[in-house]
């Protein structure tokens, strides 16, 4: 029986409206009269700039004063060259980065492949950028296996994004435009998208992507094989300032870090690298990056979709690779199929409060059982108000997921996990206010931690102290060699060792009388 609430093509329309979304009718063209379009590209030169994904070539020095102004104001806006992007074409063609055997394989794929509603999530987003990003979609896409294309406006404020959108993709019949009625933030505005989608598999995209050739059939074919396997494609770095994107041999995978529950690169580990066969074979992921993959619309909702009360941005990832993998399905990188994407240094859109912690704890609760705790004492126990997780944890139990136990013994054996450790906390200074901070470590290219202010929120800030007398957080040591303290991945056995002295609250070297005091 029809659910009351969809329309005729199974759009949930009550469940939009009601969570604060609007679905944009399609318009005569002479209502669009008077609507200008902003500056972008939409030449198909085989010879134009970044043609090939190769890099946009400039020169800051010889600009006119008035380029130099469009360049600076879109680095401000969008934290990539949005100048570079109105000068690419919006059609702009990539290569079939594919490897070998990923050609052989394509010629097993299942002739009856379903088709798919790709939803993009925009906030302010660069008016080409996000152009480009659905033409390679609906240029890429077997016309077959693409039922549409839903964009989700959350509540843009730029001009160009409003009727000008709307007027652009007015004569595409395969593209349809949400706005958001009030501020969603990702994990909601996902859902608005989802309640108007009606293909059988669902594919999440960011809004500054580009889909390579053959792009989606790597996935779709992983979804025939099963169902409840969640692929997401092997993602590409575009060039934030250039643009530049090519493609790769996958060798990393997905997990997540104790200290703030976000996702991270690792390397593959042995034995994940003796179970592929060839470079064709999917990537067991302990998780995903979150903002490429596809899902079946029947795994999506047995997992009760995605967690409504998860706020703006973040741990949504995380809670889907949790509850997949837990609950009988797989998170996998298909590294068949390949997607750039543009990796920025900051990100231009902001919110309010550490909705972060708010998110990894709501998801923590559910999911990880007393591994919880691992996370909790990185950030110091500061729970905050996560709201109600009964829902959440009923659907757990109504699920019957396995244990987070499980989950780490088959799944991320090789997670580091805190052990033989006599204290833990914050390392901070009598002398003045501040506290050791790794900055991040070697992971982020910071070699040598830092005092820093102390910001009470652990994280970085946060030290382990062994047994064995070593210092460390995650996989890094605190080590002295060569006159100074570094973070590396072990310290020599022959080295000097931490002490801590409760007599007198001070952490030494115990060899070379370095302090903290």
């Amino acid at each position: 029986m029809k659910d009351p609430g969809t329309d005729a093509n199974g759009r949930q329309m009550d469940k939009l409206t009601e969570m604060g979304g609007r679905l944009v009718e399609k318009r005569n063209p002479h209502e669009f009269e008077g609507v200008e379009l902003p500056q972008f590209n939409a030449k198909k030169d085989p010879n134009g700039p970044g043609e090939g994904g190769k890099p946009f070539e400039f020169d800051l020095k010889n600009m006119t004063a008035d380029e130099q102004s469009k360049y600076n104001h879109g680095w401000r806006l969008n934290s990539f060259n949005q100048y570079a992007s109105d000068i690419i074409s919006i059609h702009r063609s990539l290569p079939d980065g594919r490897s070998d055997a990923c050609k052989e394989q394509g010629k097993t794929y299942t002739s009856d492949l379903q088709d798919i509603s790709v939803i993009i999530i925009f906030h302010n987003e660069a008016f080409s950028v996000l152009l480009r990003s659905v033409h390679s979609i609906l240029s890429r896409t077997p016309d077959h296996l693409l039922r549409e294309i839903i964009l989700v406006d959350d509540l843009s404020n730029h001009d160009d994004l409003k009727e000008p959108l709307e007027k652009y993709f007015n004569d595409f019949p395969k593209v349809h435009l949400v706005r958001a009625t009030k501020r969603q933030g990702l994990t909601r505005a996902r859902l608005l998208g989802y309640f108007v989608s009606t293909a059988p598999i669902l594919v999440f995209l960011d809004s500054h992507i580009e889909c390579f050739p053959n792009w989606a059939e790597p996935m779709l074919n992983r979804i025939a094989e099963d169902n409840q396997a969640i692929p997401y494609p092997n993602i590409e770095i575009i060039r934030d300032n250039s643009l530049a994107v090519g493609t790769t041999i996958a060798g990393s995978r997905a997990i997540f870090a104790w200290k703030d529950m976000t996702f991270q690169w690792e390397f593959l580990p042995q034995f994940e690298r003796d179970r592929r066969k060839n470079d064709a074979d999917p990537i067991r992921s302990p998780t995903m990056p979150g903002g490429l993959f596809a899902i079946s619309r029947a795994f999506f909702e047995k997992l009760g979709t995605y967690d409504a009360g998860l706020d703006y941005w973040g741990g949504e990832n995380i809670e889907l690779s949790f509850k997949a993998w837990m609950c009988g399905g797989s998170v996998e990188m298909v590294t068949c199929s390949h997607i750039g994407h543009i990796f920025r240094k900051w990100n231009p859109i902001g919110w309010t409060g550490n909705v972060g912690s708010k998110n990894s704890v709501r998801v923590a609760e559910v999911w990880m059982d007393d591994y919880k705790n691992y996370y909790y004492e990185r950030i110091l126990f500061n729970l905050g108000d996560y709201g109600n997780v009964t829902h959440r944890k009923e659907l757990r139990e109504r699920l019957k997921c396995k244990s987070f136990e499980w989950y780490i013994r088959n799944v991320y054996p090789n997670i580091v996990i805190p052990s033989n450790m006599k204290y833990a906390g914050v390392i901070s200074s009598l002398a003045q206010p501040k506290c050791l901070d790794s900055m991040g470590g070697p992971q982020a290219q910071q070699n040598y931690p830092k005092m820093y202010p102390c910001h009470n929120m652990g994280m970085n800030q946060f030290w382990h102290f062994s047994d064995d007398g070593q210092i460390k957080q995650d996989e890094w040591f605190l080590c002295f060699a060569d006159g100074q303290i570094a973070s590396k991945s072990f310290c020599e056995p022959s080295g000097p060792t931490w002490q801590y002295r409760e007599d007198s609250v001070e952490l030494a070297s115990h060899s070379n009388g370095v302090q903290f005091v």
